[in-house]
């Protein structure tokens, strides 16, 4: 091959590379992580509700209608209030783990009236105690179309926000369905065996 053909396929080739790596456009650089990178969604802080520490909280009150009924801290246990019963402790613990850090789906900016929501006049009303004296409260009105979640409010917060309705659920079976321990399995009753016929 001519000489002067190969310096210059060479000097061609190292001028690209050193626009390659030296001069790319700022815009064709990858995103750093976190920073609006396509696929990974920004953490939006106004969706969390609160950010508890569960071992914190010293008890759960929650109204439904006339009814009310809730749990209690009781050393490493919990307890079912007003009855003073012991609770299923793995299921109580589940629900105040989620109950500690509680984030929205969706925040509405143009709500509709109360009554529209439901919560002119709330299913349900949860109130959070830590154990500093310190309370929050989430009050749960009706379900948003298409079962995409539950509308609520914190505090006195006059924002509305979507929660997915499992927390609803699991929130309103502390009247329905009290956190009680499992009954224990019976043992099975012993099988008689049958006595011999006497030989005639």
């Amino acid at each position: 091959m001519n000489p002067r053909v190969t310096v210059g396929l060479l000097a061609i080739l190292i001028a690209l590379g050193a626009y390659y790596f030296f001069g790319t456009p700022p815009s064709a650089l990858p995103a750093s992580p976190g920073a609006g990178t396509p696929g990974i969604p920004t953490p939006d802080p106004a969706l969390t509700l609160w950010a508890l520490d569960d071992s914190q909280i010293q008890s759960v009150s929650v109204k439904r209608g006339a009814q009310e009924a809730g749990v209690q801290r009781a050393g490493d246990d919990w307890q079912l209030t007003p009855s003073g019963e012991p609770a299923d402790r793995l299921r109580v613990n589940s629900l105040i783990f989620r109950l500690a850090s509680i984030k929205a789906t969706f925040r509405l900016t143009n709500a509709p009236s109360d009554t529209e929501l439901g919560l002119a006049t709330p299913p349900l009303i949860a109130t959070i105690k830590l154990i500093n004296g310190e309370t929050h409260t989430l009050t749960m009105g009706g379900k948003a179309p298409a079962e995409s979640g539950t509308y609520v409010r914190k505090d006195s917060d006059p924002s509305v926000y979507l929660v997915t309705n499992a927390l609803a659920q699991d929130v309103e079976r502390i009247v329905t369905e009290p956190p009680r321990p499992p009954s224990p399995t019976p043992l099975p009753s012993p099988v008689t065996q049958a006595s011999p016929s006497p030989v005639p």
